[in-house]
């Protein structure tokens, strides 16, 4: 009978070894001049990967957020660009006036039973984003893209002469990078260049055990500044 209980043990240990549970967003992307495509991403307590969804041969971006480095892999060249972003987050320079404006989206349904909020994101004047978000939807998926924001934005450290003389550049991608996430979930987000657009979420999706890993065979490439970039 014991051995029948240690078998039984054994068998859920291992069939529990192929899946992990992760919050799940999936958006449809636009971009001028190319066709439309997927970005999946997955957030579980440690990591969040974005990619091309499941079927997907591309590669993959990998954020550990409890040694928060930062993980580029490429299955095609078989290799992993490692990046350690610094302790220090950028501080915006005090003539980057910020503001932003929210106002229910009555022509949209509920989501969720949430209510949905038309957003519009500005600096120092110049229209910078607009979104209909969903306040309180996904948390914890939210939560895990802040942290890869925040992370991303300690790598370029400092603006290059471009983004010094774009304030929207500046704020989305240097001193304000989550700024977009602080109403809620967005469903629509457009951008001057990029439009993205929510088609699926799930707050427990399963998926392969092995998706938060970095595989360990690739070739290893750590560049040794990032500063400017």
């Amino acid at each position: 009978m014991q051995k029948l209980i240690v078998l039984a043990l054994l068998l859920l240990l291992a069939s529990e070894g192929w899946s992990q549970q992760a919050e799940l967003l999936v958006y449809r992307v636009k971009e001028p001049g190319l066709p439309p495509y997927i970005s999946r991403i997955l957030v579980t307590d440690a990591f969040v990967r974005i990619d091309e969804g499941a079927e997907s041969r591309a590669g993959y971006t990998l954020y550990n957020r409890v040694s928060h480095r930062l993980y580029n892999v490429d299955p095609e060249e078989e290799t992993v660009l490692e990046l350690v972003p610094p302790q220090r987050q950028p501080q915006p320079p005090v003539d980057l006036r910020l503001d932003m404006s929210s106002t229910p989206a009555k022509e949209a349904p509920p989501v969720a039973g949430h209510q949905v909020l038309n957003v519009e994101l500005r600096a120092n004047g110049q229209h910078c984003r607009r979104l209909q978000v969903v306040p309180g939807l996904m948390p914890g998926a939210i939560q895990g893209l802040r942290e890869l924001r925040l992370a991303l934005a300690r790598l370029r450290a400092m603006p290059d002469e471009a983004m010094k003389e774009d304030p929207c550049a500046l704020a989305e991608l240097l001193y304000a990078p989550t700024r977009h996430l602080e109403n809620g979930l967005p469903l629509v987000d457009i951008l001057p260049d990029k439009q993205q657009l929510l088609v699926d979420f799930d707050p427990a999706f399963q998926v392969p055990d092995g998706s938060f890993r970095v595989p360990e065979d690739y070739r290893r490439v750590v560049p040794p500044s990032l500063q400017g970039n």
